[in-house]
């Protein structure tokens, strides 16, 4: 049932159901990519690991120059390094250079 006075929706809010919502669809999406690559188990791994490397990088030298943005580590940034790889991090670099 909803209330409508604060917009939650079974006890969560409506945001955060759309947000882990959005999480649940990349990672069956990129699933099913690992799945159907005909080496499922190196392309996840290699997407992975390039993904994590890439944040660490923009973690630690972030900042460095006025158009490399530092990108914080957290859970989240975590998550979309390690589900959508290299990509996931340059649209957060590209989301944090044009946060003003």
């Amino acid at each position: 049932m909803q209330d409508r006075d604060t917009g939650i929706i079974f006890g969560s809010p409506l945001p955060e159901i759309i947000f882990y919502g959005t999480m649940a669809i990349i990672a069956a999406a990129m699933l099913i990519h690992y799945i159907r690559s005909e080496r499922p188990v190196r392309t996840a791994l290699l997407g992975m690991l390039s993904g994590t490397a890439a944040l660490l990088l923009m973690h630690h030298f972030g900042g460095a120059a006025p158009f490399l943005p530092e990108i914080p580590l957290n859970g989240y940034t975590a998550y979309i390094a390690l589900t959508l790889g290299i990509p996931g991090v340059a649209v957060m670099a590209v989301i944090s250079f044009l946060q003003f």
